[in-house]
């Protein structure tokens, strides 16, 4: 019989080289499943809108970028622009640099009560609007207020949230009488004249300057309100067609800015009378709908731009060299800042009678930077608007009076300090706090000139996070020219999720509360940007402009070097990986130039933890912190760190399950060729040698090993990895060097394991358990050989366990991390319970080479009258005996595997080592039978 049929014939060596094959295509099957995936994860989600980011200088944070990027501080002049979109893998070149911080008057809040007169030819004036309602179907006369003047007490007040505490701002209180209006004919010279005047007795309601008084109109009776906080923007300048590129569809809304005239044909002046010969020579009304044409542009928010220019024009602001800037607002903001007033009815002595009811507004989604007019108009209960009556001609005066005020400098990026690195490689920040910005300031004089008493608002302090940088010089007043909107939160869709770069300003990064001063655990907030716009938190630029507006806003009249970024997408198609050579070569070309090219291509987006030190003061001037924060910045190389780390996870998971699945079979092999001695005997007294026995015997496994040796060549060229030839190499070499092992057990004599007959150290067989002990103490070599597999199987479960529990940790804290960890945990977890599986039944099939033997001693112990149950217990009794001499192996093993390849799970490895040694005792009492 050659060595193949006593392969075959040798079922065990057959069955276990068949387990070992199995599990080997099995497990690389798996592997190779979830290597694809980990890397269609990271090659889809690791190619952002640009590829190269060029700045001057650019900070050391430990391969993490902060996400502001346009930061004022400048030095790319329009040469080196010029020069980096000539380069031949250039494919889009965007810059961007930040302009000014510009602040707005909202114009005064005021409070509408409708006092609605019904109609009359002589005030409404509805002539020539065709969207007018007829005067025929004009409602009756209503009002919400009373015929009688009654005494009313208004508090006024407003509010800002920083998203984690209120703020008070001022809180003011004002007394008068209001009643309902009536219209008063005077006769005149040269006919009659139709006026609207209070009821007698009324004295109405006038809150401290700079603030008006109350007057009636043909809807309402209009309460002006204290004055609102300053509200100060950011405004940042792109190349409109090279954004549009950098962005695709999602960037559509620049177009207009296109269209903006050339640098010498923005003369405010000149824009301004341009608009003023519109109306001269007249318009249609659908015309003024969608905006008079300008240059090619629908300007839709003319109204604001001709409001603003004549007042500037009446103020002496406008001069000779003031300059018209094309902007695209922000539609929204996310300033948190509402307006409160509680109206309260009352009596002679000033005690309440009747509570009115408090009304509230917010700036919110409606709020437009230099255009919206009143944003904070409240209704009176019970009001309602019946302005539009007069048609859209009353829409048409919509729009802020006063020109912003832009300055010569602007708020640069946050500093911070490294703290310390997470197991996770995520790196922790100090923000670096500033001065102390104060805010809610009153002017200083009101519109008549009168001094403003500036006692009546206390001033709030801000913590500024952010330092001012003046650059360029003072001009004259420029002319804000809305072009159109853009949605922040729509161009953030756009940079994408995973892996978002940031596009400089105009795209939100916000903050969000994790932890207090304290250290505890909050529920996540996120922050809101502060009224100063120096705080920590910011939105969204208020406005984009184009480069010749930042000139005007700068008073730069030559090409300065004022470009803060340029974002470069390289001439090159594919993934991160496949770009990656000619991205590098393009980085290399554009430092030649001097210039800092950082490499993003392959990054990732990772949460910074950030602790905020001194954020608040209270009355006595002693500072808190806020807490840690957090805000998502770009972890360099993220792509290269992620698949890295997770393929060595990958393959060292498919290393422990093969390589422990050879170990058991070497268990197993040696168990079994020690029952083998009797032929060694046999064949020694036919007078063969040890070493031909030996031989005899090796071939066997010789066969066994041809069979592995085949399965791991075709493995390897399937998977064309060299890691599956590596892996399946030392199994082969397991598996050799336990069949050595395994033949150096043979011996030429037959050693029979029994008790001897008359001993006086026999112990005596009065329960389950002493006869358990009492056979496992007479055949140690089994029982060792078995616990020894057990041992294996355990320390190989733990291992598995550890790099199971250690994937998230190894994968990093960006979100690819998460999201390639996500893709590889069902695979891995496959693979690990097939590795466990393999690694039980290798146990089992060793535990059953003694099988024929404990059937026989059962059988005895049955017919001395052992019922089932006595049986059961003997069983299990061996089974827990040597589960008790494995499990000093197999929780120190799992904790050595999980030191090695896993610190971090090492306990959790040991634990897994314990729970695995342990299931197998009811597992194999039961199974092995």
């Amino acid at each position: 019989m050659n060595a193949v049929q006593r392969f075959i014939r040798s079922r065990v060596l057959l069955l276990t080289a068949s387990i070992l094959i199995a599990a080997m295509c099995l497990s690389v099957l798996v592997q190779g499943q979830s290597q694809a995936a980990l890397n269609r994860t990271v090659d889809q989600n690791s190619r952002g809108l640009y590829d190269i980011l060029v700045q001057v200088k650019a900070s050391d944070n430990a391969g993490l970028m902060q996400p502001d990027i346009a930061n004022g501080q400048g030095g790319i002049g329009f040469d080196q622009l010029d020069s980096i979109r000539k380069l031949s893998g250039t494919s889009v070149a965007a810059p961007i640099s930040l302009v000014s911080r510009v602040t707005q008057n909202l114009e005064s809040p005021r409070l509408d009560a409708t006092d609605y007169l019904g109609y009359n030819a002589g005030l409404a004036g509805t002539s020539g609007d065709p969207t007018a309602t007829d005067p025929s179907k004009w409602p009756a006369a209503e009002s919400v207020l009373s015929d009688a003047p009654k005494k009313y007490r208004l508090t006024a007040s407003a509010v800002s949230s920083d998203g984690v505490s209120d703020q008070t701002l001022f809180k003011t209180t004002a007394e008068g009488s209001l009643g309902k209006a009536k219209l008063i004919q005077e006769q005149v010279a040269g006919g009659k004249n139709v006026r609207i005047a209070g009821p007698a007795g009324e004295t109405g309601i006038k809150f401290p300057a700079p603030a008006g008084g109350s007057e009636h109109t043909l809807f309402n009776l209009s309460v002006s309100l204290p004055m609102a906080p300053q509200v100060t923007e950011s405004v940042v300048a792109v190349d409109p067609v090279s954004e549009r590129a950098l962005l695709g569809s999602a960037g559509d809304f620049l177009a207009p800015l296109e269209k903006a005239p050339a640098a010498d044909a923005r003369n405010a002046g000149a824009v301004g009378r341009h608009f003023e010969s519109l109306f001269t020579s007249g318009i249609g009304m659908e015309q003024l709908k969608e905006g008079p044409d300008f240059l090619g542009v629908k300007l839709k928010y003319w109204a604001p731009l001709m409001s603003q220019y004549q007042q500037a024009k009446r103020s002496g602001q406008l001069t000779a060299d003031s300059q018209a800037i094309p902007l695209i607002v922000r539609s929204g903001t996310s300033l948190d800042l509402k307006y409160s007033v509680k109206i309260e009815e009352i009596d002679g002595s000033g005690n309440v009678t009747k509570d009115v009811g408090t009304v509230s507004r917010s700036l919110d989604k409606d709020y437009l930077p230099f255009v919206s007019k009143s944003p904070f108009a409240l209704a009176w209960p019970g009001s309602k608007d019946l302005t539009q009556l007069l048609g859209d001609t009353g829409s048409f005066s919509q729009g802020l009076y006063n020109p912003a005020t832009w300055s010569t400098d602007f708020a640069a990026a946050p500093k911070y300090a490294d703290g310390s690195t997470a197991a996770n490689g995520a790196v922790g920040k100090s923000a670096t706090p500033g001065e102390w910005v104060t805010v809610n300031r009153l002017p200083e004089k009101a519109a008549n000139g009168a001094p403003v008493d500036q006692t009546q608002r206390n001033p709030v302090d801000e913590r500024s996070y952010r330092d001012n940088l003046d650059t360029g010089k003072k001009l004259a007043t420029p002319l804000a020219m809305v072009y159109g909107t853009f949605d922040p939160a729509k161009v953030r869709e756009a940079a994408g999720d995973v892996n978002r770069l940031p596009l400089g300003g105009y795209d939100p990064t916000p903050f969000t509360l994790a932890k207090d001063a304290a250290g505890k655990d909050v529920a996540h907030t996120a922050l809101k940007p502060s009224l100063s716009a120096t705080g920590l938190a910011s939105q969204s630029a208020g406005a984009i402009t184009d480069f010749y507006g930042l000139a005007a806003a700068r008073g730069f009249d030559q090409n300065a070097s004022v470009i803060d970024a340029i974002r470069v997408r390289a001439k090159v198609p594919g993934s991160w990986k496949q770009a990656q050579p000619e991205v590098e070569q393009l980085a290399n070309e554009i430092r030649d130039m001097g210039l800092q090219a950082t490499v993003v291509a392959g990054s990732a987006r990772e949460d910074a933890s950030i602790f905020v030190p001194g954020y608040s003061k209270d009355d006595a001037g002693k500072e808190s912190a806020l807490g840690t924060v957090q805000q998502s910045w770009v972890r360099q190389d993220a792509a290269d760190a992620v698949s890295a780390s997770l393929t060595g996870t990958n393959l060292t998971l498919l290393f422990l399950t093969l390589c422990g699945a050879a170990l058991l079979t070497g268990a197993s092999t040696v168990s079994y060729v020690r029952k083998r001695r009797s032929e060694a005997g046999t064949l020694r007294a036919m007078g063969w040698s040890q070493r031909r026995i030996r031989s005899w015997v090796l071939a066997e496994f010789g066969v066994g090993a041809a069979f592995l040796a085949v399965a791991g060549t075709v493995l390897s060229l399937v998977s064309w990895n060299p890691a599956t030839a590596i892996v399946s190499a030392s199994v082969l070499a397991l598996y050799v060097g336990a069949a050595f092992f395994a033949a150096q057990q043979l011996r030429h004599r037959e050693e029979v394991d029994q008790e001897p007959q008359h001993d006086e150290r026999l112990i005596p067989v009065d329960s389950a358990l002493t006869f358990a002990n009492r056979q496992l103490s007479t055949n140690k070599f089994n029982t060792g050989a078995l616990a020894v597999a057990v041992g294996v199987f355990g320390a190989a479960a733990g291992g598995l366990a550890a790099l199971l529990i250690d994937i998230p940790r190894a994968a990093g804290a960006s979100a690819l991390s998460g999201l390639a960890a996500a893709s590889i945990v069902l695979p891995s977890i496959i693979l690990a319970l097939a590795g466990v599986a393999v690694g039980l039944v290798l146990t089992m099939v060793t535990g059953r080479f003694e099988l024929q033997a404990k059937r026989q001693y059962l059988g005895t112990l049955q017919a001395m009258g052992w019922n089932p149950d006595m049986l059961g217990q003997v069983r299990f009794f061996e089974n827990a005996m040597v589960g008790t001499i494995a499990l000093p192996l197999g929780v120190l093993g799992a904790l050595g595997i999980g030191l090695l390849l896993a610190p971090y799970a090492a306990l959790w490895a040991g634990l897994a080592g314990l729970v695995a040694v342990l299931c197998w005792i009811p597992i194999a009492t039961k199974v092995v039978k």
